[in-house]
């Protein structure tokens, strides 16, 4: 007997073949008020929402639909694809299984479920179940790619390499693969081979936004940052949601100073971050003055990429025992770096004969003087760049490491998938990033009163862990900085006041180019002299400061000089070194403290942004932090006009610098063993982790 709503089927049908989605979810939700079971319509609403990317509304009249005919295997895999695209991969995996039981171990199936299962970080699951596919059908190209992710996320890039080589090989217009190859050579340091896979995808699928951010990637590591730029803007138009896009997108708009739209776009990046929605890696958060956005973006990456599994057994500390204690520290910058530069003298100064010191390499070495010397001050190197995520796990942990110490954290080269699963009694996130790691796996961030006040604790999965000074320890080994550079040398005027900011183009802000136009405005004998800028970054700048009245003679690009000591003795050229206030000038902050030129801050909202206040105040220069831009303004034309106030600034820093805390590295070094001695106290106590306030 005919349905009484056998028209609407029909139209149903129609509307859903000819691809107008948005009727068939109409009739179908018309058809499904009528009889609720009804196969048809339900199937169809679940694919009509799913081919609008409404895939977590489609796992519903798929799952209906499926429990009124658990047989129909084509039904159970739209249920299994719409679960995992939505992100429900345990419920996924146990559709694909119920396929499985239904019509048998397809490769197809077998491959789908390893993908779940991989998903879900049981890589072991995933692996057994890729072979599986692999050996009923060795040419099935799919499983191959699939197989190399898998292998990718546990740090087995090689491996990886070879099983996106297969994958290419049986099939070579599948661009997926190419752009995983091109992941994979990325991992490995060889930008340019990334890039060429990345195109090849991009040839296969010109609108393949996720090879386009990929791209983007590749150009940003080169610094090719116009380039990068133009990878994902065409990235976002194709597919806005594309993982960690928008934030990349932010970065590279930042970094060219495009600030077309920018509070529009800034607006929607914070709301997609408070969605916690897979919006941008936590660094590129760090320009916001808003802790809550910072946290939350965090805590998102390491549920995505970094969540805990297992934990494993870890040594049990021991404060009575007599041995010394071993300090790891972690990073992938041991070398011509701000942190390689930082560490250097803090490994020189540790107490041997109570702590042993010990260097885990995230990368290569590097060859240069300065990646030399800091390898010869470690008690023990390790280098876990080349392993696989497990057996760099099984290697640390056989090493009794007491405190781990993460350099790295949110930062590009960082692996905190390390510490995810506890490679030591004591991890701590310390100096490479600054905010919170988003982890409860790290027991401490060591910090000062300044960058993180006690009152901001809760935007902290660590506990805080505080130096009596400044947390940053700052450089004073160049002692002898030589003449000071004539200001002709710099292609700076003799007779100009010079206001400078050193600071990277992404710190720089529409707020913050108001104030310096006025300044520069209203002192006609003051120019601003910047880092070297690529040439769209250069010429949008001095456009807006053009918008602003200022006219490009008044502003100054410093070149490239090759060494440090160099640029050290430069920096005396300038008077006043203005910081950007949401994100401060960190190393270039100390750099021109020791050399002896005054900082003007804002003291800011979040740890990025009161760095600066921290060193100025362990120099006794508060009179150089103020609370807000017009502060800033007044106290940067006061400075200008007065010479007296700029010497005695002057002559207090010279004089600070010798005697005040903030270049006393030996003391520093101190007070960090100290810090760390509470730590390992508390643990061989037994006691769980805890705020240590300066002693």
């Amino acid at each position: 007997m005919p349905k009484p709503y056998a028209p609407l089927l029909q139209q149903l049908l129609i509307e859903f073949k000819n691809q107008r989605l948005g009727a068939a979810e109409q009739i179908a939700r018309t058809i499904l008020k009528i009889n609720s079971k009804d196969l048809v319509a339900l199937q169809i609403l679940g694919l009509s929402l799913a081919m609008q990317d409404r895939v977590l509304e489609a796992i519903e009249p798929l799952k209906k639909a499926a429990k009124e005919d658990p047989k129909n295997s084509e039904l159970l895999t739209n249920l299994a694809k719409a679960q995992h695209t939505a992100g429900h991969f345990r419920e996924a995996a146990v559709t694909y299984e119920q396929l499985i039981k239904l019509i048998g171990p397809k490769p197809e199936i077998l491959t789908d479920l390893g993908t779940s299962y991989a998903k879900l970080k049981d890589y072991q699951s995933a692996l057994v179940l890729f072979d599986q596919a692999i050996s009923i059908d060795p040419n099935y190209f799919l499983v191959w790619s699939n197989r190399g992710n898998l292998l990718a996320e546990q740090n087995q890039i090689r491996d990886a390499i070879t099983s996106y080589e297969r994958s290419i090989q049986l099939n070579p217009n599948y661009a997926e693969s190419w752009t995983n190859l091109g992941n994979a050579l990325f991992d490995l340091g060889l930008y340019e081979k990334s890039l060429e896979c990345h195109d090849q995808a991009l040839r296969l699928n010109p609108r393949y936004a996720e090879a386009l951010s990929n791209k983007g990637n590749a150009h940003l590591e080169k610094k090719e940052i116009t380039d990068a730029y133009a990878c994902y803007l065409k990235a976002f138009k194709e597919k806005p949601n594309v993982p960690y896009l928008f934030g990349q997108l932010y970065a590279a708009k930042m970094s060219l100073i495009d600030w077309g739209n920018l509070d529009q776009f800034e607006e929607d990046l914070s709301q997609a971050i408070l969605n916690r929605s897979f919006a941008t890696l936590p660094f590129n958060a760090l320009s916001y003055a808003n802790l809550e956005l910072q946290a939350v973006a965090a805590q998102i990456i390491v549920r995505d990429r970094y969540p805990s599994l297992n934990q494993n057994p870890v040594k049990k500390i021991n404060s009575t025992v007599s041995s010394k204690y071993r300090i790891a520290y972690f990073s992938s910058d041991f070398g011509d770096h701000p942190v390689g530069i930082l560490m250097e003298q803090i490994l020189e100064l540790h107490d041997r004969n109570e702590f042993e010191i010990i260097g885990v390499y995230l990368k290569p070495l590097t060859q240069s003087p300065l990646a030399n010397r800091l390898q010869s001050l470690f008690d023990e190197v390790i280098f876990v760049d080349a392993l696989s995520l497990r057996d760099a796990e099984e290697l640390l942990l056989s090493k009794q490491i007491d405190v781990a110490v993460d350099l790295n954290s949110h930062t590009s080269g960082g692996k905190m998938q390390l510490f995810a699963n506890r490679i030591a009694p004591l991890q701590v996130n310390y100096l490479g990033y600054a905010g919170s790691s988003g982890a409860n796996y790290f027991d401490y961030i060591i910090c000062d009163r300044t960058v993180i006040p006690i009152d901001h604790a809760n935007y902290y999965s660590e506990k805080l862990a505080y130096l009596p000074n400044s947390f940053f320890p700052a450089d004073s080994l160049v002692k002898d900085l030589g003449p000071i550079p004539s200001r002709s040398s710099q292609g700076l005027p003799d007779d100009a006041f010079v206001y400078s900011c050193f600071n990277n183009a992404y710190k720089f802000s529409p707020a913050i180019f108001d104030v310096w136009a006025r300044l520069l405005n209203n002192n006609t004998n003051a120019v601003l002299w910047l880092s070297s800028l690529n040439s769209i970054a250069k010429e949008n700048l001095l456009g807006e400061f053009l918008k602003r009245g200022v006219e490009n003679d008044r502003i100054f690009f410093a070149s490239k000089v090759p060494e440090r000591k160099d640029h050290l003795s430069r920096l005396r050229c300038a008077d006043l070194l203005l910081d950007t206030p949401n994100y401060n000038a960190h190393a270039t902050s100390a750099d021109a403290l020791w050399a002896g030129l005054p900082v003007l801050t804002v003291l800011g909202t979040t740890f990025a942004g009161r760095v600066a206040a921290s060193q100025l105040k362990a120099l006794g220069l508060n009179e150089l932090i103020v609370n807000s831009l017009d502060e800033y303004e007044s106290l940067a034309d006061r400075i200008t006009k007065s010479p007296n106030l700029l010497r005695e600034l002057r002559e207090k820093l010279l004089i600070a610098r010798d005697r005040a805390p903030l270049f006393n590295t030996s003391q520093y070094v101190k007070d960090l063993e100290s810090l760390y001695k509470r730590m390992l106290e508390r643990a061989g106590e037994n006691l769980p982790a805890d705020h240590l306030m300066p002693n």
